[in-house]
């Protein structure tokens, strides 16, 4: 049987250790005693989260409801259950109105960029997740990752991704949620130039040249663009070192994602100009009055616009030039309207021209012709000159016709003499019961005709003398 050791206790026992740190060791007792070290175990650290003490303790709804910021939501003027399809929606609608562009209100640009950061927060799943919990705070808190904010986006960019261009960031062959970046950035936001022109009814039919003056903004021939009064004027950036742009490096769920954008110091020129231009005062453009001769194709309708490549503003520094557009209002010609390819005019004629057929005098798009009415022409019934419409723009060769819708005038008031052939014209087509007061007065009313036979003039009975008594006018 083992023996027990029994150790006495230490009638100087050492004070109680008032931290987690090791204690050193007692000195070695001279008696012969045993002394054990106590197993000391360090308090496991807490665990420190990055988020505010109000996140996850509060339910979603009522940390977005103090959490203060933007409302993205109302921003997009949207529902917070919207799908994606009705957020690309919303945002095409309102991108669309307050575009710098299309409307020069003040605090358009403002909206539009308000609009654009809603955008890109809204359309992406993480990002709308982060905020839809902890509001905008969230998307600027440290998880881990990057900032998720929408504040370093281009809405100029973001407007040409969705919209589609040539320069856009945004693409199918990237993949989605792929970023792409061209140095090469072929923005002419600006620089485009709107005219509005009037034109006669003809010449929108027929087509022509017209010479129009317009105010645009070339480059400065003093200073060839550059802003500066001279060749040493020109100093490089310091903080892009003449690149034009800064990137910015982030650490994201994903991996490192790096932003390019355009130096704020020289604003992406990569150049800082210490003398101005006197002519242009460093902004390298001037403003000129300029004749340019428009074609205007023939058939061109109300509301269109003719678009005249590189016709707008120039911008020499950036290698780029607006386009002009020019937006056509046709004046409207008095007795010829337009409908589609075809031309419509309205002809009035004697009741007897109608019966015995007659050749008028019409006006055309190319001058007066005569237009030949064949006997027995009813009221409303149409003829046209063929191929004397309006011409297809986009195919030049076929044209529309012009319509003329034939209206029979039957007078009020008729001589005695006339009074009497009408008589014995109702007497020769065996028709009776027209009743024509003597004294010549108007206010009379034909009753409903009986038709006892077939006569001569078949289906003509009628419209001497039931249909168009009706469509007389004033």
């Amino acid at each position: 049987m083992a023996a027990a050791l029994y150790l006495p206790a230490d009638p100087n026992p050492p004070p109680n250790p008032t931290s987690t740190l090791r204690q050193p060791l007692p000195r070695p007792s001279t008696s012969g005693e045993l002394h054990f070290r106590p197993r000391l175990v360090p308090r496991r650290a807490r665990a420190r989260t990055h988020l505010p003490a109000a996140f996850g303790r509060r339910p979603p709804a009522a940390a977005a409801a103090e959490r203060g910021g933007k409302d993205y939501y109302a921003t997009l003027n949207v529902r917070r259950d919207a799908t994606m399809k009705e957020v690309k929606s919303a945002y095409r609608t309102l991108a669309r109105k307050y575009h710098p562009d299309m409307n020069k209100s003040p605090g358009a640009e403002e909206k539009f960029k308000e609009i654009s950061a809603a955008y890109e927060v809204l359309s992406d799943k993480e990002k709308r997740s982060l905020y839809d919990r902890f509001g905008e705070t969230g998307l600027h808190a440290d998880y881990g990752g990057g900032d998720f904010s929408a504040h370093g986006v281009d809405p100029y960019e973001l407007f040409n991704a969705f919209f589609g261009s040539s320069n856009k960031f945004f693409g199918d062959s990237m993949g989605p949620g792929r970023f792409h970046y061209s140095s090469n950035v072929n923005d002419n936001r600006g620089l485009d130039i709107h005219y509005d022109l009037l034109l006669p009814f003809e010449e929108s039919i027929l087509g022509g040249k017209r010479e129009i003056s317009i105010s645009r903004h070339e480059t400065c021939g003093a200073c060839h663009g550059s802003g500066a009064k001279s060749s040493n004027s020109i100093t490089e950036c310091t903080q892009c070192r003449g690149q034009g742009r800064s990137m910015k490096s982030q650490r994201t769920p994903f991996g490192i994602v790096s932003q390019i954008s355009s130096c704020l110091n020289c604003d992406g020129s990569g150049k800082i100009i210490t003398d101005h231009c006197a002519s242009c005062y460093g902004s390298g453009k001037v403003q000129v009055e300029r004749s340019i001769e428009v074609d205007i194709p023939g058939g061109i309708e109300d509301g269109s616009a003719v678009r005249l490549t590189g016709g707008g503003s120039v911008d020499k520094q950036r290698g780029v030039s607006g386009d002009l557009y020019i937006f056509v209002r046709v004046e409207e010609k008095q007795g010829i309207h337009r409908e589609g390819l075809n031309l419509c005019s309205d002809v009035t004629i004697d009741y007897t021209d109608a019966i015995l057929g007659t050749t008028v005098k019409v006006e055309t798009i190319e001058g007066l012709k005569d237009l030949y009415i064949p006997p027995g022409t009813q009221p409303g019934e149409k003829l046209k000159f063929a191929q004397l419409g309006a011409p297809d723009i986009k195919r030049p060769n076929h044209r529309g016709d012009h319509n003329f819708v034939i209206k029979v005038k039957i007078p009020r008031n008729i001589s005695d003499q006339a009074r009497s052939l009408v008589q014995d014209l109702a007497a020769l087509k065996g028709t009776q019961g027209i009743s024509v007061p003597s004294d010549g007065t108007s206010n009379y009313r034909p009753r409903k005709l009986e038709r006892r036979k077939p006569s001569f003039f078949g289906k003509e009975e009628n419209i001497v003398l039931g249909v168009c008594q009706e469509s007389v006018q004033g």
